[in-house]
């Protein structure tokens, strides 16, 4: 039997924006509302973000954000950037579903994969991920550059 998303949608105006923003601030707490929406102003073009929420009766329950991408060692694929339940909502199954919508996304985006990455702190998404049917492929890395201050800027 197919499975059916009627409670999940790709947020594509700015108010669902805004409702999906606490949650997704329980993952991302650096972030401000301005920050979110600059990231999500590319919503819909190639490898611009998108988010898909989980909309129970007009409460964003879970966002996930993604991006399409192409890549010589991944060929297209939909890379899962962000996947996020809100506190009071989870191990209702938000996370799997929303992780379910991400392959037929995929599908019906011609892609042959899709990857997410957790961080090494992060266990219990790891097991959730693996309980999930991701497979560990990779580890990744990452360095953060100072900051440069531009000639005439604050």
């Amino acid at each position: 039997m197919d499975e059916t998303f009627a409670d999940i949608r790709i947020a594509t105006d700015r108010a669902t924006l805004e409702r999906a923003f606490p949650v997704m601030k329980e993952l991302r707490p650096h972030i401000d509302m301005e920050a979110f929406l600059s990231a999500c102003g590319e919503v819909g073009t190639e490898g611009g973000y998108r988010v898909a929420v989980v909309d129970r009766g007009g409460s964003i329950v879970a966002v996930m954000g993604y991006r399409v991408l192409t890549d010589l060692a991944h060929g297209r694929h939909v890379y899962i950037d962000d996947l996020v339940t809100a506190k009071d909502h989870r191990s209702a199954g938000h996370g799997a579903r929303l992780l379910r919508f991400a392959e037929v996304e995929a599908r019906r985006l011609d892609c042959v994969g899709l990857r997410l990455c957790a961080g090494v702190e992060n266990e219990a998404g790891r097991r959730f991920y693996e309980r999930e049917g991701w497979a560990l492929r990779s580890v990744a890395y990452k360095k953060r550059l100072a900051r440069l201050r531009r000639p005439g800027a604050p």
